[in-house]
């Protein structure tokens, strides 16, 4: 490399053609011995993107076994071509995974896939989230009818909501499981993501406690979200959802 290339402009090089099979390795870098890099490379470049194959399949297991193991290593592959990880820190790579899915001509025939992954991404929020107790039942019972009403609910740092035309939360179910759970019921799933201890929970929502929890979230008051709720459902009862 010419006397003036910074170690960014190195790094960068060595970068694109680690995350590139098409790129040669670049050039000034030799073998131990002095002579040509390139079978050495091309192991570290295999390394490299089985490393970060096995990142992204960590962080969408769900969307792994709808796929199948092999197919979604060609998935990996081709969003490497378009997005790779900014930093050393794997977890904060790979949330536009969901988008790049949805532009797949391949994927069409599952069109759900992309819900599937969005909610890992919601759950993966949930598990990373910052700690925080949650108000318990006989705090909540010890408020009164006239200042609950009047109340606005913070909800815990890693709460998430999620809605889908598909069932979500069911596909998602089922391949944290080995056994087949019967028919699926092709209808749309909203969910609360939420951690208040050491692990992540799913709640399947009706649409009703999705409009409701959906209005708490933008601070609206228990009135408020409650009147959203019954507007779609006039049985609903805010005082059970709390």
């Amino acid at each position: 490399m010419p006397p003036e290339t910074t170690h960014a402009d190195i790094d960068a090089a060595l970068a694109a053609a680690l995350l590139d099979p098409g790129r040669p390795p670049p050039p000034g870098l030799l073998a131990p011995d002095g002579g040509p890099i390139g079978r050495r490379f091309a192991v570290h470049r295999a390394t490299t993107g089985f490393a970060l194959v096995g990142a992204l399949a960590g962080r969408y297991p769900a969307t792994e076994r709808l796929l199948g193991a092999d197919t979604f290593a060609d998935l990996a592959r081709a969003f490497l071509r378009v997005d790779r990880p900014r930093t050393a820190v794997l977890l904060d790579w790979g949330e536009a995974l969901p988008d790049f899915i949805e532009t797949l001509p391949d994927l069409a025939e599952w069109p759900y896939l992309a819900d599937v992954a969005r909610l890992e991404v919601v759950w993966a929020r949930a598990h990373h989230a910052a700690e925080a107790v949650p108000i318990g039942l006989a705090e909540l019972a010890a408020i009164t009818p006239a200042t609950l009403a009047e109340a606005r609910v913070l909800l815990h740092p890693s709460a998430g909501l999620f809605a889908s035309s598909f069932p979500v939360a069911t596909l998602w179910a089922r391949q944290q499981a080995e056994a087949d759970g019967g028919e699926i019921e092709w209808s749309a799933e909203a969910v609360l993501v939420l951690r208040p201890e050491a692990d992540v929970l799913l709640h399947r929502l009706t649409p009703a406690a999705h409009a409701f929890v959906a209005a708490l979230a933008q601070a609206c008051d228990v009135t408020e979200a409650a009147l959203a709720a019954v507007a779609i459902d006039p049985c609903f009862d805010a005082g059970d959802h709390l």
